[in-house]
């Protein structure tokens, strides 16, 4: 059977670090198998003490160095033949990785992206979640011209925390950034080989900053410096 790495970077998510987990140990893969790995990233709360609860989990820790570090670590030490990354909080919901993984298989060169912005309105505008930060929605539309221009490719949603991706792709590629903008290398890397991007529709709950939403506008900054970086260099 295939297996799949789900792997969670962790910053001081103690409010809903508990009910994520539940969440995810409860989804069912069909013939695939799962692993839960979580990868505490220097917390200074509960967090820690919450994740040790969870006996099924497999606890990694680090200083505190950024998400995209913490996903790294948490790759190198996967064993499953895919790869997902699960934001500690709950902004994403765990029983849309179902619909995901149906999709995996559909060619060898194939990652599969959760969009929160399809269908696209009128055909053609991003939908809008209600709550999510106007400036959030507007970044994801600059990436979408960022990445058609620069790799001609249209991705609905670059920005979304929830891309599935076969383990092979980690084996050939060392993935550079440390923080957010991470996703935006793997991306471009992705596209520069020719990879698949599959996108399907996913369910979306924005969180504020008050509620513990970590990214801001220097993490932007970063990932247009990212995407623009990684079309002229490997």
């Amino acid at each position: 059977m295939k297996k799949l790495s789900i792997i969670i970077p962790i910053y001081n998510e103690e409010k809903n670090l508990k009910k994520l987990l539940r969440r995810i140990d409860l989804i069912k893969l069909g013939k695939i198998n799962k692993e839960i790995i979580a990868i505490d990233d220097g917390s200074t709360d509960n967090s820690l003490d919450i994740l040790k609860k969870f006996k099924k989990i497999k606890i990694l820790r680090q200083k505190n160095q950024g998400k995209g570090k913490a996903v790294q670590l948490g790759i190198s030490k996967s064993i499953g033949d895919y790869v997902i990354i699960q934001d500690g909080d709950l902004e994403y919901d765990p029983k849309d990785i179902i619909t995901m993984c149906k999709k995996i298989h559909l060619q060898s060169k194939t990652c599969i992206y959760g969009s929160r912005y399809m269908p696209f309105t009128f055909g053609f505008i991003p939908k809008y979640s209600k709550g999510q930060h106007f400036s959030s929605y507007i970044a994801n539309i600059v990436f979408i011209f960022l990445f058609f221009i620069f790799y001609g490719r249209l991705i609905s949603d670059p920005l979304t925390g929830y891309k599935l991706y076969k383990k092979e792709f980690f084996k050939k590629n060392t993935i550079q950034s440390k923080g957010f903008e991470a996703d935006h290398e793997i991306s471009a890397k992705l596209i520069k080989q020719k990879y698949n991007i599959i996108e399907v529709p996913i369910s979306y709950k924005p969180r504020t900053i008050a509620e513990g939403k970590k990214i801001n506008f220097f993490d932007g900054i970063k990932a247009i410096f990212t995407i623009i970086k990684y079309r002229f260099i490997n």
